[in-house]
């Protein structure tokens, strides 16, 4: 603290500072320090040590000589070892380890062995940390082998009581086909003897021991002299065995075979890790197919659509080779209410063997909704749930090629079952609501329909009783003109009620199926122009005819054809302001012929265009019982034929599409428009 102090009263420590300041404070070019902390604390050497590393950085060369090894290697970036006067080693910090330093400093022989398999440990873990889990047993045994200085080695893993080769080093494939599953005990060889005990099998000489007695032939096609078998052991028990093969006789040393236990714990901490990771995989696989199949379900798909994007959903969760959901109704076959395999969604493409299982469990099933496995799936591993549906005892058949089903996946077939379940429930719900719907909505119509059809049978009446009862007055002279103009008037309306009960028994016979067609060849230009004549004689001249030269005769009823483009006529003219013209056309297809009404009025009401051929959809403004559309349909479909309109920015069209031959059409565009 007082600078003015002689350097003589300070103390050995401070001396040295003093003149390792003085030194610096020259920057010289090469500064050589002998021990220059030897002699100072703890917070002196920081400082000794900051301004040593300070001075580096400006670029003066320092030789440092010392003893401390830590300080050597937190300061130097070259290293020197001097031993009686002689250079032993020149070695860089970063690439030499203290230890070998203080070897070099007692004249011990090095020996790095221990931290180089330490080294090699420290980055196995690096590398297991972000291996992907398929590869982390392969990485164990290429670090095991450049460990042990081996080039062949296998670990094989448990699965249901015996022991499957995992990962093999140094090996063609199907080198080691026979031991590519093995049973515990002597059966097994080396590998199951350590699995069945549970320790260490030492096999120094494969020709002579009893390890090896079911597979000598194997040694000598895969050249083996020796091999130890060393168990696995994890958490939960015996995860495997890893077998090292050596070409030459005799029993490993002490500290190879603990290397070996120390990789097989790192053997076992992978395989742990492993199956946790599959556990969690197939756990989230479950929940997610689980999830697809209920927004399927319960969604707005149609229930067969459902179903059918349910089971595929369900295959994916199961990773099954098949899927079928089979319902056998009393009396009845068996319905294939779903399926999925590798061709895709049809029944037709199932395996046979797959339907006679599916046949097997139909009859076998117990509805208990519990998972258990057919008697014939030896080559397919299938599992089938039962239970009770609406249409009958139904089936969820699952079906495997190489590997039995987990236990999740068995557990989620069976919650898929209870979902299908509930799904065929909800489809006869909804059958059942849509019939009561439609039964209400008919019964609703035919009260209107009668309603209105009463309504519509009253007027005529009420104007013929009305012009009868007046003719009839014994106080009334009626002259000549007047008779004849009430009678005029009642045989108007006694035809306008004959129309609309023909139109009832019509419309009854169609409904009621029972419509008898008398066929023959019709020309349908002379149908439709004996159409065009029952017209008033205003509308018909208001009507243009285009027919097509070569327009087929068709094998049809003349006059409920007549009857169909009177009805379309009427119905453009009766709907329309006075003015309207209306085009009529007819065209040759490849099987049938098309026949086009089109008029160029108002168009149809939005109440109508809705539902053209309901009779209760008719105006209230309109005249007759509205059956003529009805009416129309009916008879072209009992020609096998199809009556459609067609959306116009103007107007009205009805096309008639008529097969030739009288059978009913197996196909229609979804694109086609009628001629205009």
């Amino acid at each position: 603290k007082d600078t003015t102090r002689s350097v003589r009263w300070l103390s050995g420590g401070q001396r040295q500072l003093v003149a390792v300041a003085r030194a610096m404070g020259r920057r010289p070019r090469l500064l050589v320090l002998d021990e220059p902390t030897a002699s100072l604390g703890v917070k002196e050497s920081a400082q000794v040590e900051e301004l040593i590393m300070n001075l580096r950085e400006q670029g003066t060369t320092i030789l440092l000589a010392c003893h401390d090894i830590d300080q050597m290697f937190r300061l130097a970036d070259r290293i020197v070892v001097l031993r009686q006067g002689r250079i032993l080693a020149d070695l860089r910090p970063a690439d030499t380890h203290p230890d070998d330093v203080v070897a070099l400093l007692s004249g011990q022989t090095i020996d790095s062995t221990a931290r180089r398999q330490l080294t090699r440990l420290h980055g196995l873990t690096d590398r297991l940390v972000s291996a992907d889990p398929g590869s982390s047993l392969s990485l164990i045994l290429s670090a095991l082998g450049a460990a042990l200085s081996t080039e062949r080695l296998c670990i094989h893993l448990v699965s249901d009581r015996s022991l499957f080769c995992a990962a093999s080093l140094g090996f063609t494939p199907g080198e080691l086909g026979p031991w590519d599953r093995l049973p515990f005990g002597p059966g097994g060889g080396p590998v199951g003897l350590a699995a069945a005990d549970e320790r260490p099998v030492i096999a120094d000489n494969v020709r002579a021991g009893p390890a090896w007695r079911s597979f000598r032939d194997l040694a000598k096609t895969v050249n083996v002299a020796s091999s130890w078998s060393v168990p696995v052991l994890g958490p939960g028990g015996l995860s495997g065995v890893i077998t090292v093969f050596r070409t030459q006789h005799g029993a490993p040393q002490r500290d190879e075979l603990d290397l070996v236990t120390v990789y097989a714990g790192y053997a076992a901490s992978a395989i742990e890790r492993d199956r946790l990771l599959d556990q969690v995989t197939t756990r989230n696989r479950v929940l997610e197919t689980i999830r697809e199949m209920l927004e399927t379900l319960a969604g707005p798909v149609q229930a067969g659509e459902g179903l059918s994007l349910a089971v595929q959903s369900l295959r994916r969760g199961l990773q099954a080779e098949e899927v079928a959901l089979i319902t056998q109704p009393a009396g009845q076959q068996a319905a294939w209410r779903a399926y999925a395999g590798p061709d895709g969604t049809d029944p037709a493409s199932a395996a046979r063997s797959l339907r006679e299982m599916a046949a097997d469990a139909l009859s076998s099933a117990h509805p208990d909704g519990v998972a258990r496995q057919l008697r014939g799936s030896r080559r397919h591993r299938a599992r089938a749930v039962g239970f009770m549906a609406v249409g009958g005892p139904t089936v969820l058949l699952a079906s495997w090629r190489r590997v039995p089903p987990t236990k999740e996946e068995t557990a989620l077939m069976e919650d898929a079952a209870n979902s299908l379940r509930l799904a065929l429930e909800r489809e006869e719900a909804a059958h059942a609501h849509q019939e009561a719907a439609a039964l209400r909505r008919s019964r609703e119509l035919q009260r209107g329909f009668l309603s209105r059809l009463s309504h519509e049978l009253r007027t005529p009446l009420t104007a013929i009783r009305g012009y009868a009862s007046s003719l009839l007055q014994p106080d009334v002279t009626w002259d000549r003109d007047s008779q004849q103009r009430f009678l005029d008037r009642i045989a108007a309306e006694s035809a306008r009620l004959g129309r609309l009960v023909d139109d009832l028994l019509d419309f009854s016979a169609i409904e009621s199926g029972i419509m008898r067609l008398q066929r023959d060849w019709c020309d349908i230009r002379l149908v439709i122009e004996a159409a065009i004549a029952c017209l008033p004689p205003e509308h018909a001249k208001a009507v243009t005819l285009d027919c097509d030269a070569a327009l087929p005769v068709v094998w049809a009823d003349h006059d409920r054809m007549e009857q169909v483009f009177v009805n379309l006529l009427n119905n453009a003219f009766g709907h329309n302001p006075p003015g309207t013209r209306v085009q009529v056309s007819a065209e040759a297809g490849p099987a049938e012929v098309v026949i086009s009404v089109q008029d160029d009025g108002l168009g149809m009401p939005p109440e109508l265009a809705a539902a053209p051929f309901e009779p209760a959809r008719r105006p209230r403004a309109s005249t007759g019982a509205g059956l003529g559309l009805s009416i129309a349909k009916g008879i072209v479909q009992a020609h096998g034929g199809m009556l459609e309109p067609a959306a116009l920015s103007k107007g009205t069209c009805f096309s008639v599409y008529l097969p030739v031959e009288g059978e009913a059409l197996e196909a229609r565009q979804a694109d086609r428009r009628p001629a205009t």
